[in-house]
């Protein structure tokens, strides 16, 4: 049998995001005896550099910050000396910083992850002039929704055969449903009443997950349902805003910031259901793991959450920015435990189904057999 292929993930960092849950869980399940993954993380360390070190890859932090862009001679260093037989990019800014190095040096296999449709993209004419002429100097770009394929090719002109559309995946074994005692210790764990209704959002705390409109919901559904607790995921730009947010609507009593939660699991275990009211998505991890944790989902209807879920289904879906349909959905999941238990069973079989990390992970490795072989 011949070496495994040394196979060179680049990020921008290891920061809490989707993007480097889902590559956690790609590398973790990647053939070993076939690939070799090591990860580059631009700038910084971040919180999931330690996962990816207890998970046995090798890691690279390319910078401390991103000013000065030390990332950029450290890359083309690490690129040349190690002889990667495949370059893997995600997320913006390394496709725009260090993609466009490896194309330059002639490197043979790139591969570029897409999350999603990134509205920076399209705010900016320049920048979106940048990624797809990047974009077509590519092996491959991978899709992680349909919606993402379809910007591609309509808005970037790539062609529709360097394209492979592959979902984000999870390792469904880690999240399931909780049983009475688990969802008890969960609370413990975090500091959470045990007899409260629990509303959880989880995710960077950014302007595209629009937290905003989370916590505008809050507070209408405090109002027909004042028991409920509202508990905010994560860490990012937007906290200092968002605290301002709940101290102005006069929800400070009902709502929990909990930053970064390391225990994932124990966190769906810990809420009653999910509310997302992003304005974009590609394909959210923190959906699939809600999902696969058989929580009722209430969800803003947009791009790569919509292809996941079906309303009425598996999620209640919602017009992006409605925060009064946000807040009537959510109110009858509250209200009607059934219909929750119904679609939180639901959901966790069309994660099962659809979106298993080792099949999306074999569906990769098919595409790097392909870039090796062109």
């Amino acid at each position: 049998m011949s070496a495994p292929k040394k196979i060179l993930h680049v990020i921008d960092s290891l920061d809490l995001g989707g993007a480097q849950t889902f590559l956690l869980e790609l590398v973790k399940h990647l053939d070993r005896k076939r690939y070799l993954p090591e990860v580059a993380s631009m700038h910084g360390q971040g919180v999931y550099a330690r996962a990816f070190e207890q998970a046995g890859i090798k890691t690279h932090s390319l910078s401390p910050s991103k000013i000065p862009p030390f990332y950029l001679p450290n890359f083309w260093r690490l690129m040349r000396r190690e002889n990667y037989d495949i370059l893997h990019f995600h997320l913006l800014g390394s496709n725009l910083c260090a993609k466009p190095l490896a194309i330059a040096a002639g490197h043979p296999a790139i591969i570029v992850h897409d999350q999603c449709n990134d509205a920076s993209r399209d705010a900016n004419p320049l920048l979106l002039a940048a990624d797809a002429f990047w974009n077509r100097q590519s092996s491959r770009v991978i899709a992680v929704s349909e919606s993402v394929r379809r910007y591609l090719i309509d808005r970037e002109d790539l062609p529709e055969a360097r394209i492979e559309m592959i979902p984000n995946g999870i390792n469904a074994e880690m999240f399931f449903p909780a049983a009475d005692q688990q969802k008890d210790d969960a609370r413990h764990r975090l500091g959470l009443p045990l007899g409260a209704y629990i509303v959880g959002g989880v995710g960077r705390l950014v302007v595209q997950k629009n937290f905003t409109a989370f916590l505008e919901v809050a507070r209408q559904v405090l109002v027909s349902h004042p028991d409920t607790i509202f508990v905010i995921a994560g860490t990012g730009p937007q906290d200092a805003n968002l605290r301002g947010k709940v101290s102005s609507l006069g929800i400070n009593e009902s709502v929990r910031f909990l930053g970064h939660v390391e225990a994932r699991t124990a966190l769906y275990h810990a809420v009653d259901a999910l509310l997302m009211t992003s304005d974009f998505e590609g394909t959210p991890m923190t959906l699939l793991e809600a999902m696969a944790s058989c929580l009722p989902v209430v969800a803003s209807r947009v791009d790569g959450i919509a292809e996941v879920c079906t309303h009425l289904r598996d999620a209640l879906l919602v017009s992006p920015s409605d925060v009064t349909g946000y807040a009537r959905a959510l109110e009858t999941v509250i209200g009607d435990p059934e219909t929750g238990m119904r679609l939180g069973k639901t959901a966790r079989e069309t994660v099962l189904k659809k979106y298993d990390i080792r099949d999306l992970t074999r569906r990769i490795e098919s595409v790097y057999e392909g870039v090796l072989c062109d």
